[in-house]
Protein backbone atom coordinates (compact mmCIF):
# COMPACT_ATOMS: atom_id res chain seq x y z
CA UNK A 1 0.00 0.00 0.00
CA UNK A 2 1.15 3.55 -0.78
CA UNK A 3 1.38 6.40 1.20
CA UNK A 4 -1.77 7.89 -0.58
CA UNK A 5 -3.71 5.06 -0.19
CA UNK A 6 -2.63 4.77 3.43
CA UNK A 7 -4.02 8.67 3.96
CA UNK A 8 -7.34 7.56 2.51
CA UNK A 9 -7.59 4.23 4.58
CA UNK A 10 -6.73 6.10 8.10
CA UNK A 11 -8.68 9.42 6.95
CA UNK A 12 -11.97 6.91 6.14
CA UNK A 13 -11.55 4.39 9.32
CA UNK A 14 -11.11 7.71 11.67
CA UNK A 15 -14.29 9.22 9.57
CA UNK A 16 -16.63 6.13 10.65
CA UNK A 17 -15.23 5.42 14.11
CA UNK A 18 -16.38 8.61 14.48
CA UNK A 19 -19.74 8.24 13.60
CA UNK A 20 -19.20 10.98 10.75
CA UNK A 21 -20.53 10.51 6.92
CA UNK A 22 -18.40 11.53 3.75
CA UNK A 23 -21.11 14.78 3.95
CA UNK A 24 -20.36 15.16 7.50
CA UNK A 25 -16.58 15.25 7.17
CA UNK A 26 -16.90 17.48 4.06
CA UNK A 27 -18.60 20.00 5.86
CA UNK A 28 -16.89 19.97 8.90
CA UNK A 29 -13.60 20.23 6.93
CA UNK A 30 -14.72 22.88 4.22
CA UNK A 31 -13.79 20.44 1.07
CA UNK A 32 -16.18 19.21 -1.67
CA UNK A 33 -17.37 15.88 -0.82
CA UNK A 34 -16.27 14.37 -4.37
CA UNK A 35 -12.97 15.48 -3.75
CA UNK A 36 -12.65 14.10 -0.33
CA UNK A 37 -14.35 10.57 -1.47
CA UNK A 38 -11.04 10.49 -3.95
CA UNK A 39 -8.81 11.08 -0.67
CA UNK A 40 -10.32 8.43 0.91
CA UNK A 41 -9.80 5.68 -2.03
CA UNK A 42 -6.16 7.03 -2.66
CA UNK A 43 -6.80 8.82 -6.27
CA UNK A 44 -5.79 11.74 -4.70
CA UNK A 45 -2.74 13.11 -3.05
CA UNK A 46 -3.52 15.02 -0.28
CA UNK A 47 -1.82 18.64 -0.21
CA UNK A 48 -0.56 20.01 3.50
CA UNK A 49 -4.05 22.27 3.59
CA UNK A 50 -5.94 19.00 3.02
CA UNK A 51 -3.67 17.46 5.71
CA UNK A 52 -4.59 20.35 7.92
CA UNK A 53 -8.12 20.46 7.15
CA UNK A 54 -9.24 17.01 7.80
CA UNK A 55 -7.09 16.78 11.00
CA UNK A 56 -8.79 19.61 12.25
CA UNK A 57 -12.46 18.03 10.86
CA UNK A 58 -11.00 15.10 12.19
CA UNK A 59 -10.23 16.56 15.96
CA UNK A 60 -6.78 15.19 15.90
CA UNK A 61 -3.43 16.70 15.49
CA UNK A 62 -2.07 16.60 12.28
CA UNK A 63 1.12 14.96 13.25
CA UNK A 64 -0.83 12.04 14.85
CA UNK A 65 -2.50 11.49 11.14
CA UNK A 66 0.89 12.00 10.08
CA UNK A 67 1.97 9.06 12.46
CA UNK A 68 -1.22 7.09 12.25
CA UNK A 69 -0.89 7.07 8.29
CA UNK A 70 2.93 6.37 8.75
CA UNK A 71 2.03 3.15 10.96
CA UNK A 72 -0.68 2.27 8.32
CA UNK A 73 1.98 2.14 5.77
CA UNK A 74 4.75 0.00 7.50
CA UNK A 75 2.51 -2.36 9.43
CA UNK A 76 -0.38 -2.54 6.97
CA UNK A 77 -3.27 -1.76 9.88
CA UNK A 78 -4.33 1.15 11.02
CA UNK A 79 -2.70 2.05 14.44
CA UNK A 80 -4.61 3.38 17.04
CA UNK A 81 -5.25 6.85 17.68
CA UNK A 82 -2.67 8.60 20.30
CA UNK A 83 -4.29 9.95 23.44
Amino acid sequence: MNVTEAFGAVVRAERQQQGLTLSDLALRSGMNWRHLSRVERGESVPSLVTIFALANALEIPPRTLIGMVEDHVTTGRRASKAK
